[in-house]
């Protein structure tokens, strides 16, 4: 975003692009996203996982067969982290590795039965939260926030 002038005559003519509003926006990310930190960590049982565990097992979820190498890449992690990371998941047997069958020192991840019904058990709060919003904001809405999202994520790269 850092390309984007918030000059008088371009916000006079895009009143949602003023400053104000872009920050507001901001801020109004962070702030669910911090909500729906707290829900999905009130909901993890005896402090095995954290967030970091939580979006890990979402992405292998959404991603089954994902390599090491993309998981890090989609987490934005280095190697270490993920190591340890994918040690506590392995060790509480969360996920699977099974070897490329294109190139065997390659390594695909899945998730494990048990992984799925605590991923659920854990997201469901924040998933029907969402699922209520985008019923109430209609089909439109829902596509323009994915395509925000989805250009947000691309800008930078």
């Amino acid at each position: 975003m850092s390309d984007l002038s918030f000059n008088e005559s371009k916000a006079s003519s895009l009143l949602y692009l003023r400053e104000d509003k872009v920050k507001q926006a901001l801020n109004n990310f962070f702030a669910v996203v911090k909500n729906f930190e707290r829900i999905i960590l009130e909901r993890i049982d005896d402090n095995k996982l954290g967030i970091a565990d939580i979006k890990c097992l979402l992405i292998i979820n959404l991603n089954p067969g994902i390599t090491f190498n993309e998981l890090m890449n989609n987490l934005d992690i280095s190697k270490q982290s993920l190591n340890r990371v994918l040690k506590v998941l392995i060790k509480n047997n969360f996920i699977s590795q099974k070897i490329n069958n294109n190139d065997a020192r390659k390594k695909n991840l899945y998730l494990s039965s048990e992984a799925s019904i605590q991923l659920n058990i854990v997201l469901n709060p924040v998933l029907n939260d969402i699922a209520k919003v985008f019923q109430k904001s209609g089909s439109t809405s829902v596509q323009g926030l994915n395509q925000i999202f989805n250009l947000l994520l691309l800008y930078d790269k």
